[in-house]
């Protein structure tokens, strides 16, 4: 029978996390690896006292706040190491739901190397808990990264995952620096420019109900600029190692760039613009002003 590994990685999660770690044991043929970065509400300390009667928990410690990235990085790299086959990324604040890792499983099964938790699969939203601003911000973020990219998936920031244990074998998991969301994009893009398939399956994502969220302005620049710099990069690795690559790919790629770049000059110029001509409304009246008789007319 294939091993399974929950990897939860946690900061300042002791009133959550009991009930995660009960409610993934609870099924069977998963074990769980908690990754705590020095929780100063003593996350660490829960978990040892859970290890006491539990066989299947597992706790790394690290001396401070490293980032949800390397948190995953050293979590595969451990289950690597103990022989697990299968490897699932899983929040520890209850919005992902332990009931549906058989799902993931079966999907795996399928030949597949990395399976997404996805909240918009089939053109719909499962999402409880969450603002408008916070939808709309979810839904460009996937839809810009995927397009950028070019994969076709609709949850390339989702958290809820699993990787096989060739996908992550095949991949220099060293090279991989970004945390967040940017994270989640980057292996994914990473696991199929190395050939692996990729699917989805249909899960409801809960908004947490103690404790704040980790989202900050930083996660949000960096998931903007990942795309760019992964595309950029893989021109960039063809002319080192002088390959010609997918010209096509190559040519949206510029002209993409180009054009964003082009975007964003264009609206720092018209915000300089207006903040030294005064605003809109008086810009408007001087322009009517400037016209001849015969522009009121008619």
């Amino acid at each position: 029978m294939k091993k399974a590994l929950v990897i939860i990685p946690t900061y300042n999660e002791r009133e959550t996390l009991p009930l995660a770690i009960d409610s993934v044991l609870k099924q069977d043929g998963f074990d769980v690896l908690v990754i705590d970065d020095g929780s100063p509400d003593g996350t660490a300390g829960v978990v040892r006292k859970t290890m006491e009667k539990e066989k299947r928990l597992f706790l790394l410690e690290r001396p401070g706040k490293l980032g949800l990235g390397t948190a995953y990085i050293a979590g595969f790299k451990w289950g690597l190491e103990r022989g697990y086959d299968y490897f699932v990324e899983m929040d520890a604040d209850g919005s992902h739901d332990p009931e549906a890792l058989p799902n993931f499983i079966r999907e795996m099964e399928k030949d597949l190397d990395l399976v997404i938790g996805s909240r918009y699969l089939n053109k719909t939203i499962s999402v409880i808990g969450w603002d408008f601003k916070r939808l709309l911000l979810s839904k460009f973020g996937n839809y810009y990264a995927s397009w950028i990219l070019g994969l076709r998936l609709t949850d390339l920031t989702s958290g809820f995952r699993c990787y096989s244990r060739s996908a992550l074998t095949a991949l220099d998991l060293d090279k991989v620096h970004s945390n967040g969301y940017a994270f989640q994009i980057e292996m994914a893009y990473r696991v199929s420019m190395a050939g692996y398939r990729i699917g989805e399956i249909s899960i409801i994502f809960y908004e947490r109900a103690f404790g704040s969220s980790k989202m900050s302005k930083k996660i949000i620049r960096e998931a903007i600029i990942l795309p760019w710099r992964l595309r950029l990069g893989r021109i960039l690795d063809d002319v080192r190692n002088k390959r010609t690559g997918d010209v096509k790919y190559h040519i949206r790629t510029i002209v993409g760039f180009l054009t964003v770049i082009t975007g964003i000059v264009g609206s720092l110029r018209l915000g300089w613009w207006l903040s030294t001509e005064g605003d809109i409304v008086e810009i408007i009246h001087r322009a009517k002003m400037g016209l001849p008789d015969w522009g009121w007319t008619g």
